[in-house]
């Protein structure tokens, strides 16, 4: 489920980043900066001030902690790490974890749905499906390592493919940047990363609530703990942050380019990156440019799949069920879990209306909020009890999970913080 621990630092490197992006990348993050402007760009910087501290701060600490405990999922690590033998702390963590999760796929799903319509006339329903398929069969045959490679290479691809389109597609505007700029201004879209002084409290909230949620998704942690060498973390690093500048600023390129292309006249922004493929390529080019948002999200979707699967193996199962089970048991039982979630999240994304980038946030947000302030206090902090662990996690994820307004991770992270440490100080002056 982890692969033994065995995967060089290339390889973590792309595959960690390949599978934090998916079809938001090509889809849901060029489609806002196509609606509102420049200043969606602040969900690119937050993303990458939040991979980089959680490569950084998070990663070595991690990849050394699971190992100490033995552990292969999050809950798992956190029940070792507060000495939970109730098992709520693996109920809560698997529960949590799944509900997301489930979501998580269901975006993929609608995105990969959006592109075999767009671009192929296939119905939506039939798209889902063999997006799926594809998916479910090399993470069921292959495990950790073969989503890892696989993740790598697809990451390789997909990165030459997104900053090709925006190159191309730029030559092909008359005067430039310059019409860029006159098309966003007619149509009331920013012009600039920060418009006025009360832009800058907006700005640092959008980049929060996107960079906040690394410190907590356990499809991208998982990556960490497979590692071979936690001393190899600052060399993927390099790897992993050069990547996800590269794809994040091409994709930002992509939705501010197609509004000087396009001039505002596109139905679905969401198609923007198809769109300009599309028109822009040979029809053989293009099928090839447009795999790289299958292997975007293919990327992510294993990955969720697969941790799916550990979590009912490793936090169900096993400590409820089957203690004494063997490791070839536990990967029977993961793929069995892997079919189940995914089932689950087909159901999700069979009539979903919902954008990719709605979706996204609200499971990015969810994980974020319900595993990012108790992944941090663990490692970091030696005050924080197994009461205040699980109500810290439950209060993130609820709050999040129930927030009814835009940017449900900042909220979510804070009520996770604060209950952690307020219940853990409690629970701490009870036992003295």
């Amino acid at each position: 489920m982890i692969g033994d621990r065995s995967v060089n630092y290339w390889v973590t490197a792309i595959a960690t980043q390949a599978t934090d992006m998916g079809s938001w990348l090509f889809m849901g993050l060029p489609a806002a900066v196509y609606v509102n402007g420049l200043f969606e760009a602040w969900t690119a910087i937050g993303l990458v001030v939040g991979m980089y501290l959680t490569w950084r701060f998070i990663a070595p600490k991690l990849r050394i902690a699971t190992e100490s405990h033995e552990s292969l999922t999050l809950p798992s690590y956190f029940a070792h790490r507060f000495n939970d033998n109730s098992g709520a702390l693996h109920i809560t963590g698997a529960l949590l974890s799944l509900l997301f999760f489930i979501f998580y796929i269901a975006s993929g799903l609608v995105g990969l749905s959006l592109l075999f319509e767009s671009t192929l006339g296939i119905s939506h329903q039939m798209g889902i499906m063999l997006s799926l398929s594809t998916a479910i069969a090399y993470t069921l045959i292959g495990g950790f390592v073969a989503i890892a490679w696989c993740d790598m290479f697809q990451g390789v691809f997909l990165l030459c493919m997104i900053v090709l389109v925006p190159i191309v597609a730029y030559n092909y505007i008359p005067e430039g940047f310059s019409h860029i700029l006159a098309s966003m201004t007619s149509h009331n879209k920013s012009i600039s990363l920060i418009a006025s002084p009360t832009d800058t409290l907006s700005a640092l909230l959008l980049a929060a609530s996107w960079g906040l949620g690394y410190f907590g998704q356990p499809h991208i942690l998982t990556n960490f703990m497979g590692i071979d060498d936690p001393k190899k973390i600052k060399y993927a690093t390099r790897v992993g942050i050069t990547w996800q500048i590269l794809v994040l600023a091409s994709s930002v390129a992509v939705g501010l380019i197609g509004i000087g292309f396009f001039n505002n006249a596109l139905d679905n922004p969401q198609l923007v990156f198809i769109r300009l493929v599309t028109t822009l390529f040979h029809p053989l080019c293009a099928g090839f440019i447009l795999c790289a948002i299958l292997a975007a999200t293919l990327s992510t979707i294993d990955s969720l799949i697969l941790g799916s699967g550990s979590t009912i193996a490793s936090d169900l199962y096993q400590p409820f069920i089957n203690p004494q089970a063997s490791s070839q048991r536990l990967v029977l039982v993961s793929r069995i879990g892997s079919l189940i979630a995914s089932s689950i999240a087909l159901y999700v994304a069979w009539e979903n209306t919902q954008s990719i980038h709605a979706l996204v946030n609200y499971a990015w947000a969810g994980l974020g909020s319900s595993f990012g302030p108790l992944i941090i206090l663990s490692l970091y902090s030696t005050r924080v009890t197994r009461t205040g662990a699980l109500m810290g996690m439950l209060a993130g994820g609820l709050v999040s999970a129930l927030w009814p307004y835009g940017m449900p991770l900042v909220p979510g992270f804070l009520m996770g913080i604060i209950t952690i440490y307020s219940i853990s100080l409690a629970t701490s002056t009870i036992k003295k």
